[in-house]
C-alpha cells in the first residue's frame, strides 16, 4: 500500500496504547478497537472523503443498473462502458478507472480514496467470480446477467457487507502497517514474518465477520429506497446510508472488543 498522506503513527498517548497493545500480544478485535478509537476524528471525516461518496455512487449504479432491463447500457450511461468480448479483469478495470476519474475531478484524491477504491473493485470482483460462467472470456450479456443478482435484496446485502468489511480493513491497515513491521523478529511480537501474517489475516477475518452487522441493514435498506423512488435512490441517499452501514461497523467492532474482554 503507498500510504503516502497519513504519514507515521501520531505520538500520543492513545497512539502509544496500540503499540503497546500489539507488542504485548492483544487480538486482533482489541487492537481494531484501540484503532478506531485513536484515530476517531480522521474516521469520522470518511464521511465527507471523495473517495467514499465515489465508491458510494459506482456501487448503487451497479446494483441498481442489475436491475433494469439493459443493464449493459445502464453503465454506459454512467461512464462504465462494458465491451462485447471481455474478461473479469476489464470489467474490474473499467471500474477502477472511472473511480479514478471521478475522484480526479474533485481534487479529493487521499490514502481513504485508495482504500475505498480497492474495497470496491474487491467486491465486484467477488461477485463477478462467483457468477460468471467465464473468468476470461465471459460476454456483455454474462456480466449483465452477473449484476442482475443484486436485483434480489440479499444479494445486494452480501455484496454491500463485502464493501463494508473490505473498506474497514483496508483502513485499520492504513495505520497498522505503520507499526506491525517495527515488532517483527527474535523477542519480538512477530518472530517471523509467518506470523506477522497471520496476524493480518485474523485482522481481515475479524472485519468480514464484524460486517455482518450491516448485511440485513443494507437488504433492508435496498428493498425500501427501490421501492419509495421507484427504482431510483439518489446520490445524497447513498452516501447517508453509507455513511450509517460505516457507523454500524464501528460499533460492531467495540462491541466485540468488550465481549472479549478487551
Amino acid at each position: 500500500m503507498g500510504h503516502s498522506r497519513i504519514g507515521t503513527l501520531p505520538a500520543t498517548k492513545q497512539w502509544q496504547g496500540v503499540v503497546s497493545l500489539v507488542a504485548n500480544g492483544a487480538n486482533e478485535a482489541a487492537v481494531a478497537d484501540a484503532v478506531l478509537v485513536a484515530a476517531g476524528k480522521t474516521f469520522a471525516r470518511v464521511r465527507d472523503d471523495a473517495g467514499f461518496r465515489e465508491a458510494m455512487r459506482l456501487l448503487m449504479q451497479l446494483s441498481l443498473a442489475g436491475s433494469r432491463p439493459n443493464p449493459a447500457a445502464e453503465l454506459a450511461a454512467a461512464g462504465l462502458t462494458i465491451s462485447e468480448n471481455t474478461s473479469l479483469v476489464d470489467v474490474v478495470m473499467t471500474i477502477g478507472e472511472e473511480f479514478d476519474k471521478r475522484v480526479d475531478a474533485t481534487n479529493g484524491r487521499s490514502d481513504f480514496a485508495e482504500v475505498a477504491q480497492r474495497a470496491l473493485v474487491g467486491s465486484v470482483t467477488e461477485l463477478l467470480k462467483q457468477n460468471l460462467p467465464s473468468l476470461f472470456e465471459p460476454s456483455r450479456d454474462d456480466v449483465s446477467a452477473a449484476l442482475k443478482k443484486l436485483k434480489q435484496p440479499g444479494n445486494f446485502g452480501k455484496f454491500f457487507q463485502n464493501f463494508v468489511g473490505s473498506l474497514t480493513n483496508g483502513l485499520l491497515d492504513t495505520y497498522l502497517t505503520r507499526t506491525l513491521g517495527t515488532h517483527l523478529g527474535e523477542g519480538q511480537r512477530f518472530a517471523t514474518t509467518d506470523q506477522m501474517g497471520q496476524f493480518t489475516q485474523a485482522m481481515k477475518t475479524h472485519c468480514q465477520e464484524s460486517s455482518e452487522i450491516v448485511k440485513v441493514f443494507a437488504a433492508e435498506w435496498y428493498s425500501k429506497q427501490r421501492w419509495l423512488g421507484a427504482g431510483e435512490i439518489t446520490r445524497e441517499k447513498a452516501e447517508g446510508f453509507g455513511w450509517v452501514a460505516f457507523r454500524k461497523m464501528t460499533l460492531e467492532l467495540a462491541a466485540r472488543a468488550r465481549k472479549h474482554g478487551n
